[in-house]
């Protein structure tokens, strides 16, 4: 929103303000774990038609925008619970190869890990949907095939995390084992679409148990 406020209406800033800025979830839902081609428009559209929005603006330019704003914010970004004390467990306990491959780009993963570091890290790869290696972004599974080929595990013995349907999509495409977490604002008939694509669907990160999920693989 902060990247549209000075195309909006001032009914749309209005509806905004009193939602403390928050996005409205059936636009987020679209969008999660889209490449940068394909979200923008998306937004663009949505506020066209539901916003007020009556000022072109380009991908491009909404863009270099969005990257203004998200370094600006990006200070106010927290870890989600249960998130740093997992890959704590996996890396320096399990010590499991274990890597990100996320529908952000390099630049932003960059401004994300500096306020974080002691979480991206741990993690010695790093793929971006603006990696050379990545041909499509999800719900593609080039991104998840390239990340296990950088860690050397076949794709069949990778288990991916993720929030969003694309990013379960490309998990399952790539022959990963694939646990979905939905956003708690995921609606009940939502999260039943999660567990018709995803091998377990867990309310959060705090209920990941990975000597179990290595106990149910084992039988």
């Amino acid at each position: 929103y902060l990247t549209l406020q000075d195309y909006l209406s001032d009914q749309a800033r209005q509806d905004f303000a009193k939602r403390n800025y928050r996005m409205e979830w059936t636009l987020k839902q679209q969008t999660l774990g889209l490449p940068d081609v394909k979200w923008p428009p998306i937004v663009l559209d949505w506020a066209k038609q539901h916003w007020g929005m009556t000022q072109e603006l380009t991908v491009p330019e909404f863009l270099q925008a969005w990257d203004q704003h998200m370094h600006e914010n990006m200070a106010q970004v927290e870890i989600l619970p249960g998130a740093l004390e997992l890959v704590t467990q996996l890396v320096q306990e399990e010590e499991l190869p274990v890597a990100i491959a996320t529908s952000s780009r390099k630049a932003a993963v960059q401004q994300k890990r500096q306020r974080h570091e002691n979480l991206f890290g741990q993690f010695p790869v790093i793929v971006t949907t603006d990696d050379p290696a990545v041909q499509q972004g999800k719900p593609a599974p080039d991104i998840y095939l390239e990340a296990a080929r950088r860690l050397r595990v076949d794709p069949t013995q990778c288990l991916v995390l993720e929030d969003g349907m694309t990013g379960v999509q490309a998990g399952r495409a790539a022959g990963c084992f694939v646990i979905a977490i939905p956003d708690a604002r995921s609606t009940p008939s939502e999260r039943q679409a999660f567990g018709q694509v995803a091998d377990w669907v867990l309310d959060d990160l705090t209920q990941f148990d990975w000597k179990y999920i290595l106990q149910e693989e084992e039988t």
